[in-house]
C-alpha cells in the first residue's frame, strides 16, 4: 500500500510541474502549444481613381488564425517606381477605412498607388509583408490631381 501511495503522490507532483500553457487565449490552442499562426490580412478596396487628396481605401476580412486577438491592420503602399513601405496608418478592427495622402505637393504627387494590408495578432504574429517592387497588391489607384472635373465638363461640350 505504501508504494502506491508513493507512486500516486510521483504522477501529482510530475502533473503539477508540468508546463501548462496557451497562448492563443481562445482555447483553440492545445495546452502546451504556442500561437505561430499569422492572422489573415482581408484586403484593401481602393478606388480606381482619385483626383484629389485623401484616397480613401476600405478594407475588410482581417482575421487572426488561432483567435488571440488581432492586434493591428496596417495599410502598405507603393507607386511603379517605388517598392513597398508601410503607410504609417493602421487600425485595431477587421474591417474599416484609411485616409491616404501620399507625400508631396499635392498638384505634383500624380502616379498609380497600389494598397495592400499587412495584419499582426496580439502574440506578434504577422502576416506576410510585401517587399521590393514585386506586386500590384489588393488594388490601384491612378492618383490625377491635375486633372478636374471642370475640366472634363468643358471637354465634353
Amino acid at each position: 500500500m505504501n508504494s502506491l501511495i508513493k507512486a500516486g503522490a510521483v504522477g501529482l507532483f510530475a502533473l503539477a510541474a508540468a508546463p501548462i500553457f496557451a497562448l492563443s487565449g481562445s482555447g483553440d490552442s492545445a495546452p502546451g502549444t504556442l500561437d505561430t499562426v499569422a492572422p489573415t490580412p482581408g484586403v484593401a478596396s481602393p478606388p480606381v481613381s482619385a483626383q484629389e487628396t485623401p484616397i480613401v481605401i476600405t478594407f475588410s476580412g482581417a482575421t487572426d488564425g488561432d483567435g488571440v486577438g488581432l492586434a493591428s491592420v496596417e495599410l502598405w503602399v507603393r507607386t511603379d517606381t517605388a517598392p513597398w513601405s508601410f503607410s504609417g496608418l493602421s487600425d485595431t478592427e477587421p474591417a474599416g477605412s484609411f485616409s491616404f495622402t501620399p507625400a508631396g505637393d499635392p498638384g505634383e504627387i500624380d502616379d498609380d498607388y497600389y494598397f495592400t494590408l499587412v495584419a499582426e495578432d496580439a502574440v506578434g504574429n504577422r502576416s506576410t509583408e510585401p517587399a521590393g517592387l514585386v506586386g500590384d497588391g489588393d488594388g490601384a489607384t491612378t492618383l490625377d490631381t491635375a486633372s478636374n472635373v471642370a475640366d472634363w465638363m468643358e471637354l465634353d461640350q
